[in-house]
């Protein structure tokens, strides 16, 4: 009986070894997943969006933080539009070469 007793001990202490090391081993991994997540997070994209109107020569955005900016204007037929962009501080005009003849959607992705 005292051989099975101690028999049954070394196999708690082997199993709580065992437990302790994979909680070791873990922590690694837990902390790569928690940076991870804090990463996307960073690099989410602001969108901002406006629409310009029939006679329309620019739009103005204001409080645009900073970053890589791309920029899309589509107007209500799916065309894609030429433009030009200025920035001052927090500030960004997009200009229309002409006159717009169709509403159009002006779109901000910023990095």
């Amino acid at each position: 009986m005292a051989t099975t007793i101690e028999d049954l001990e070394e196999r708690l202490n082997t199993f709580e070894q065992s437990l302790i090391q994979m909680g070791i081993n873990q922590t690694p991994i837990t902390d790569k997943v928690y940076d991870t997540a804090n990463k996307v997070e960073v690099i989410t994209p602001t969108i901002l969006t406006k629409q310009a109107y029939i006679d329309d020569t620019e739009v103005v955005f204001t409080n645009v933080p900073s970053g890589n900016i791309t920029v899309y204007v589509e107007n209500e037929n799916g065309d894609f539009l030429n433009y030009s962009i200025s920035r001052v501080t927090d500030m960004i005009t997009v200009s229309f070469e002409k006159p717009l003849e169709y509403t159009a959607t002006v779109t901000l992705s910023i990095l």
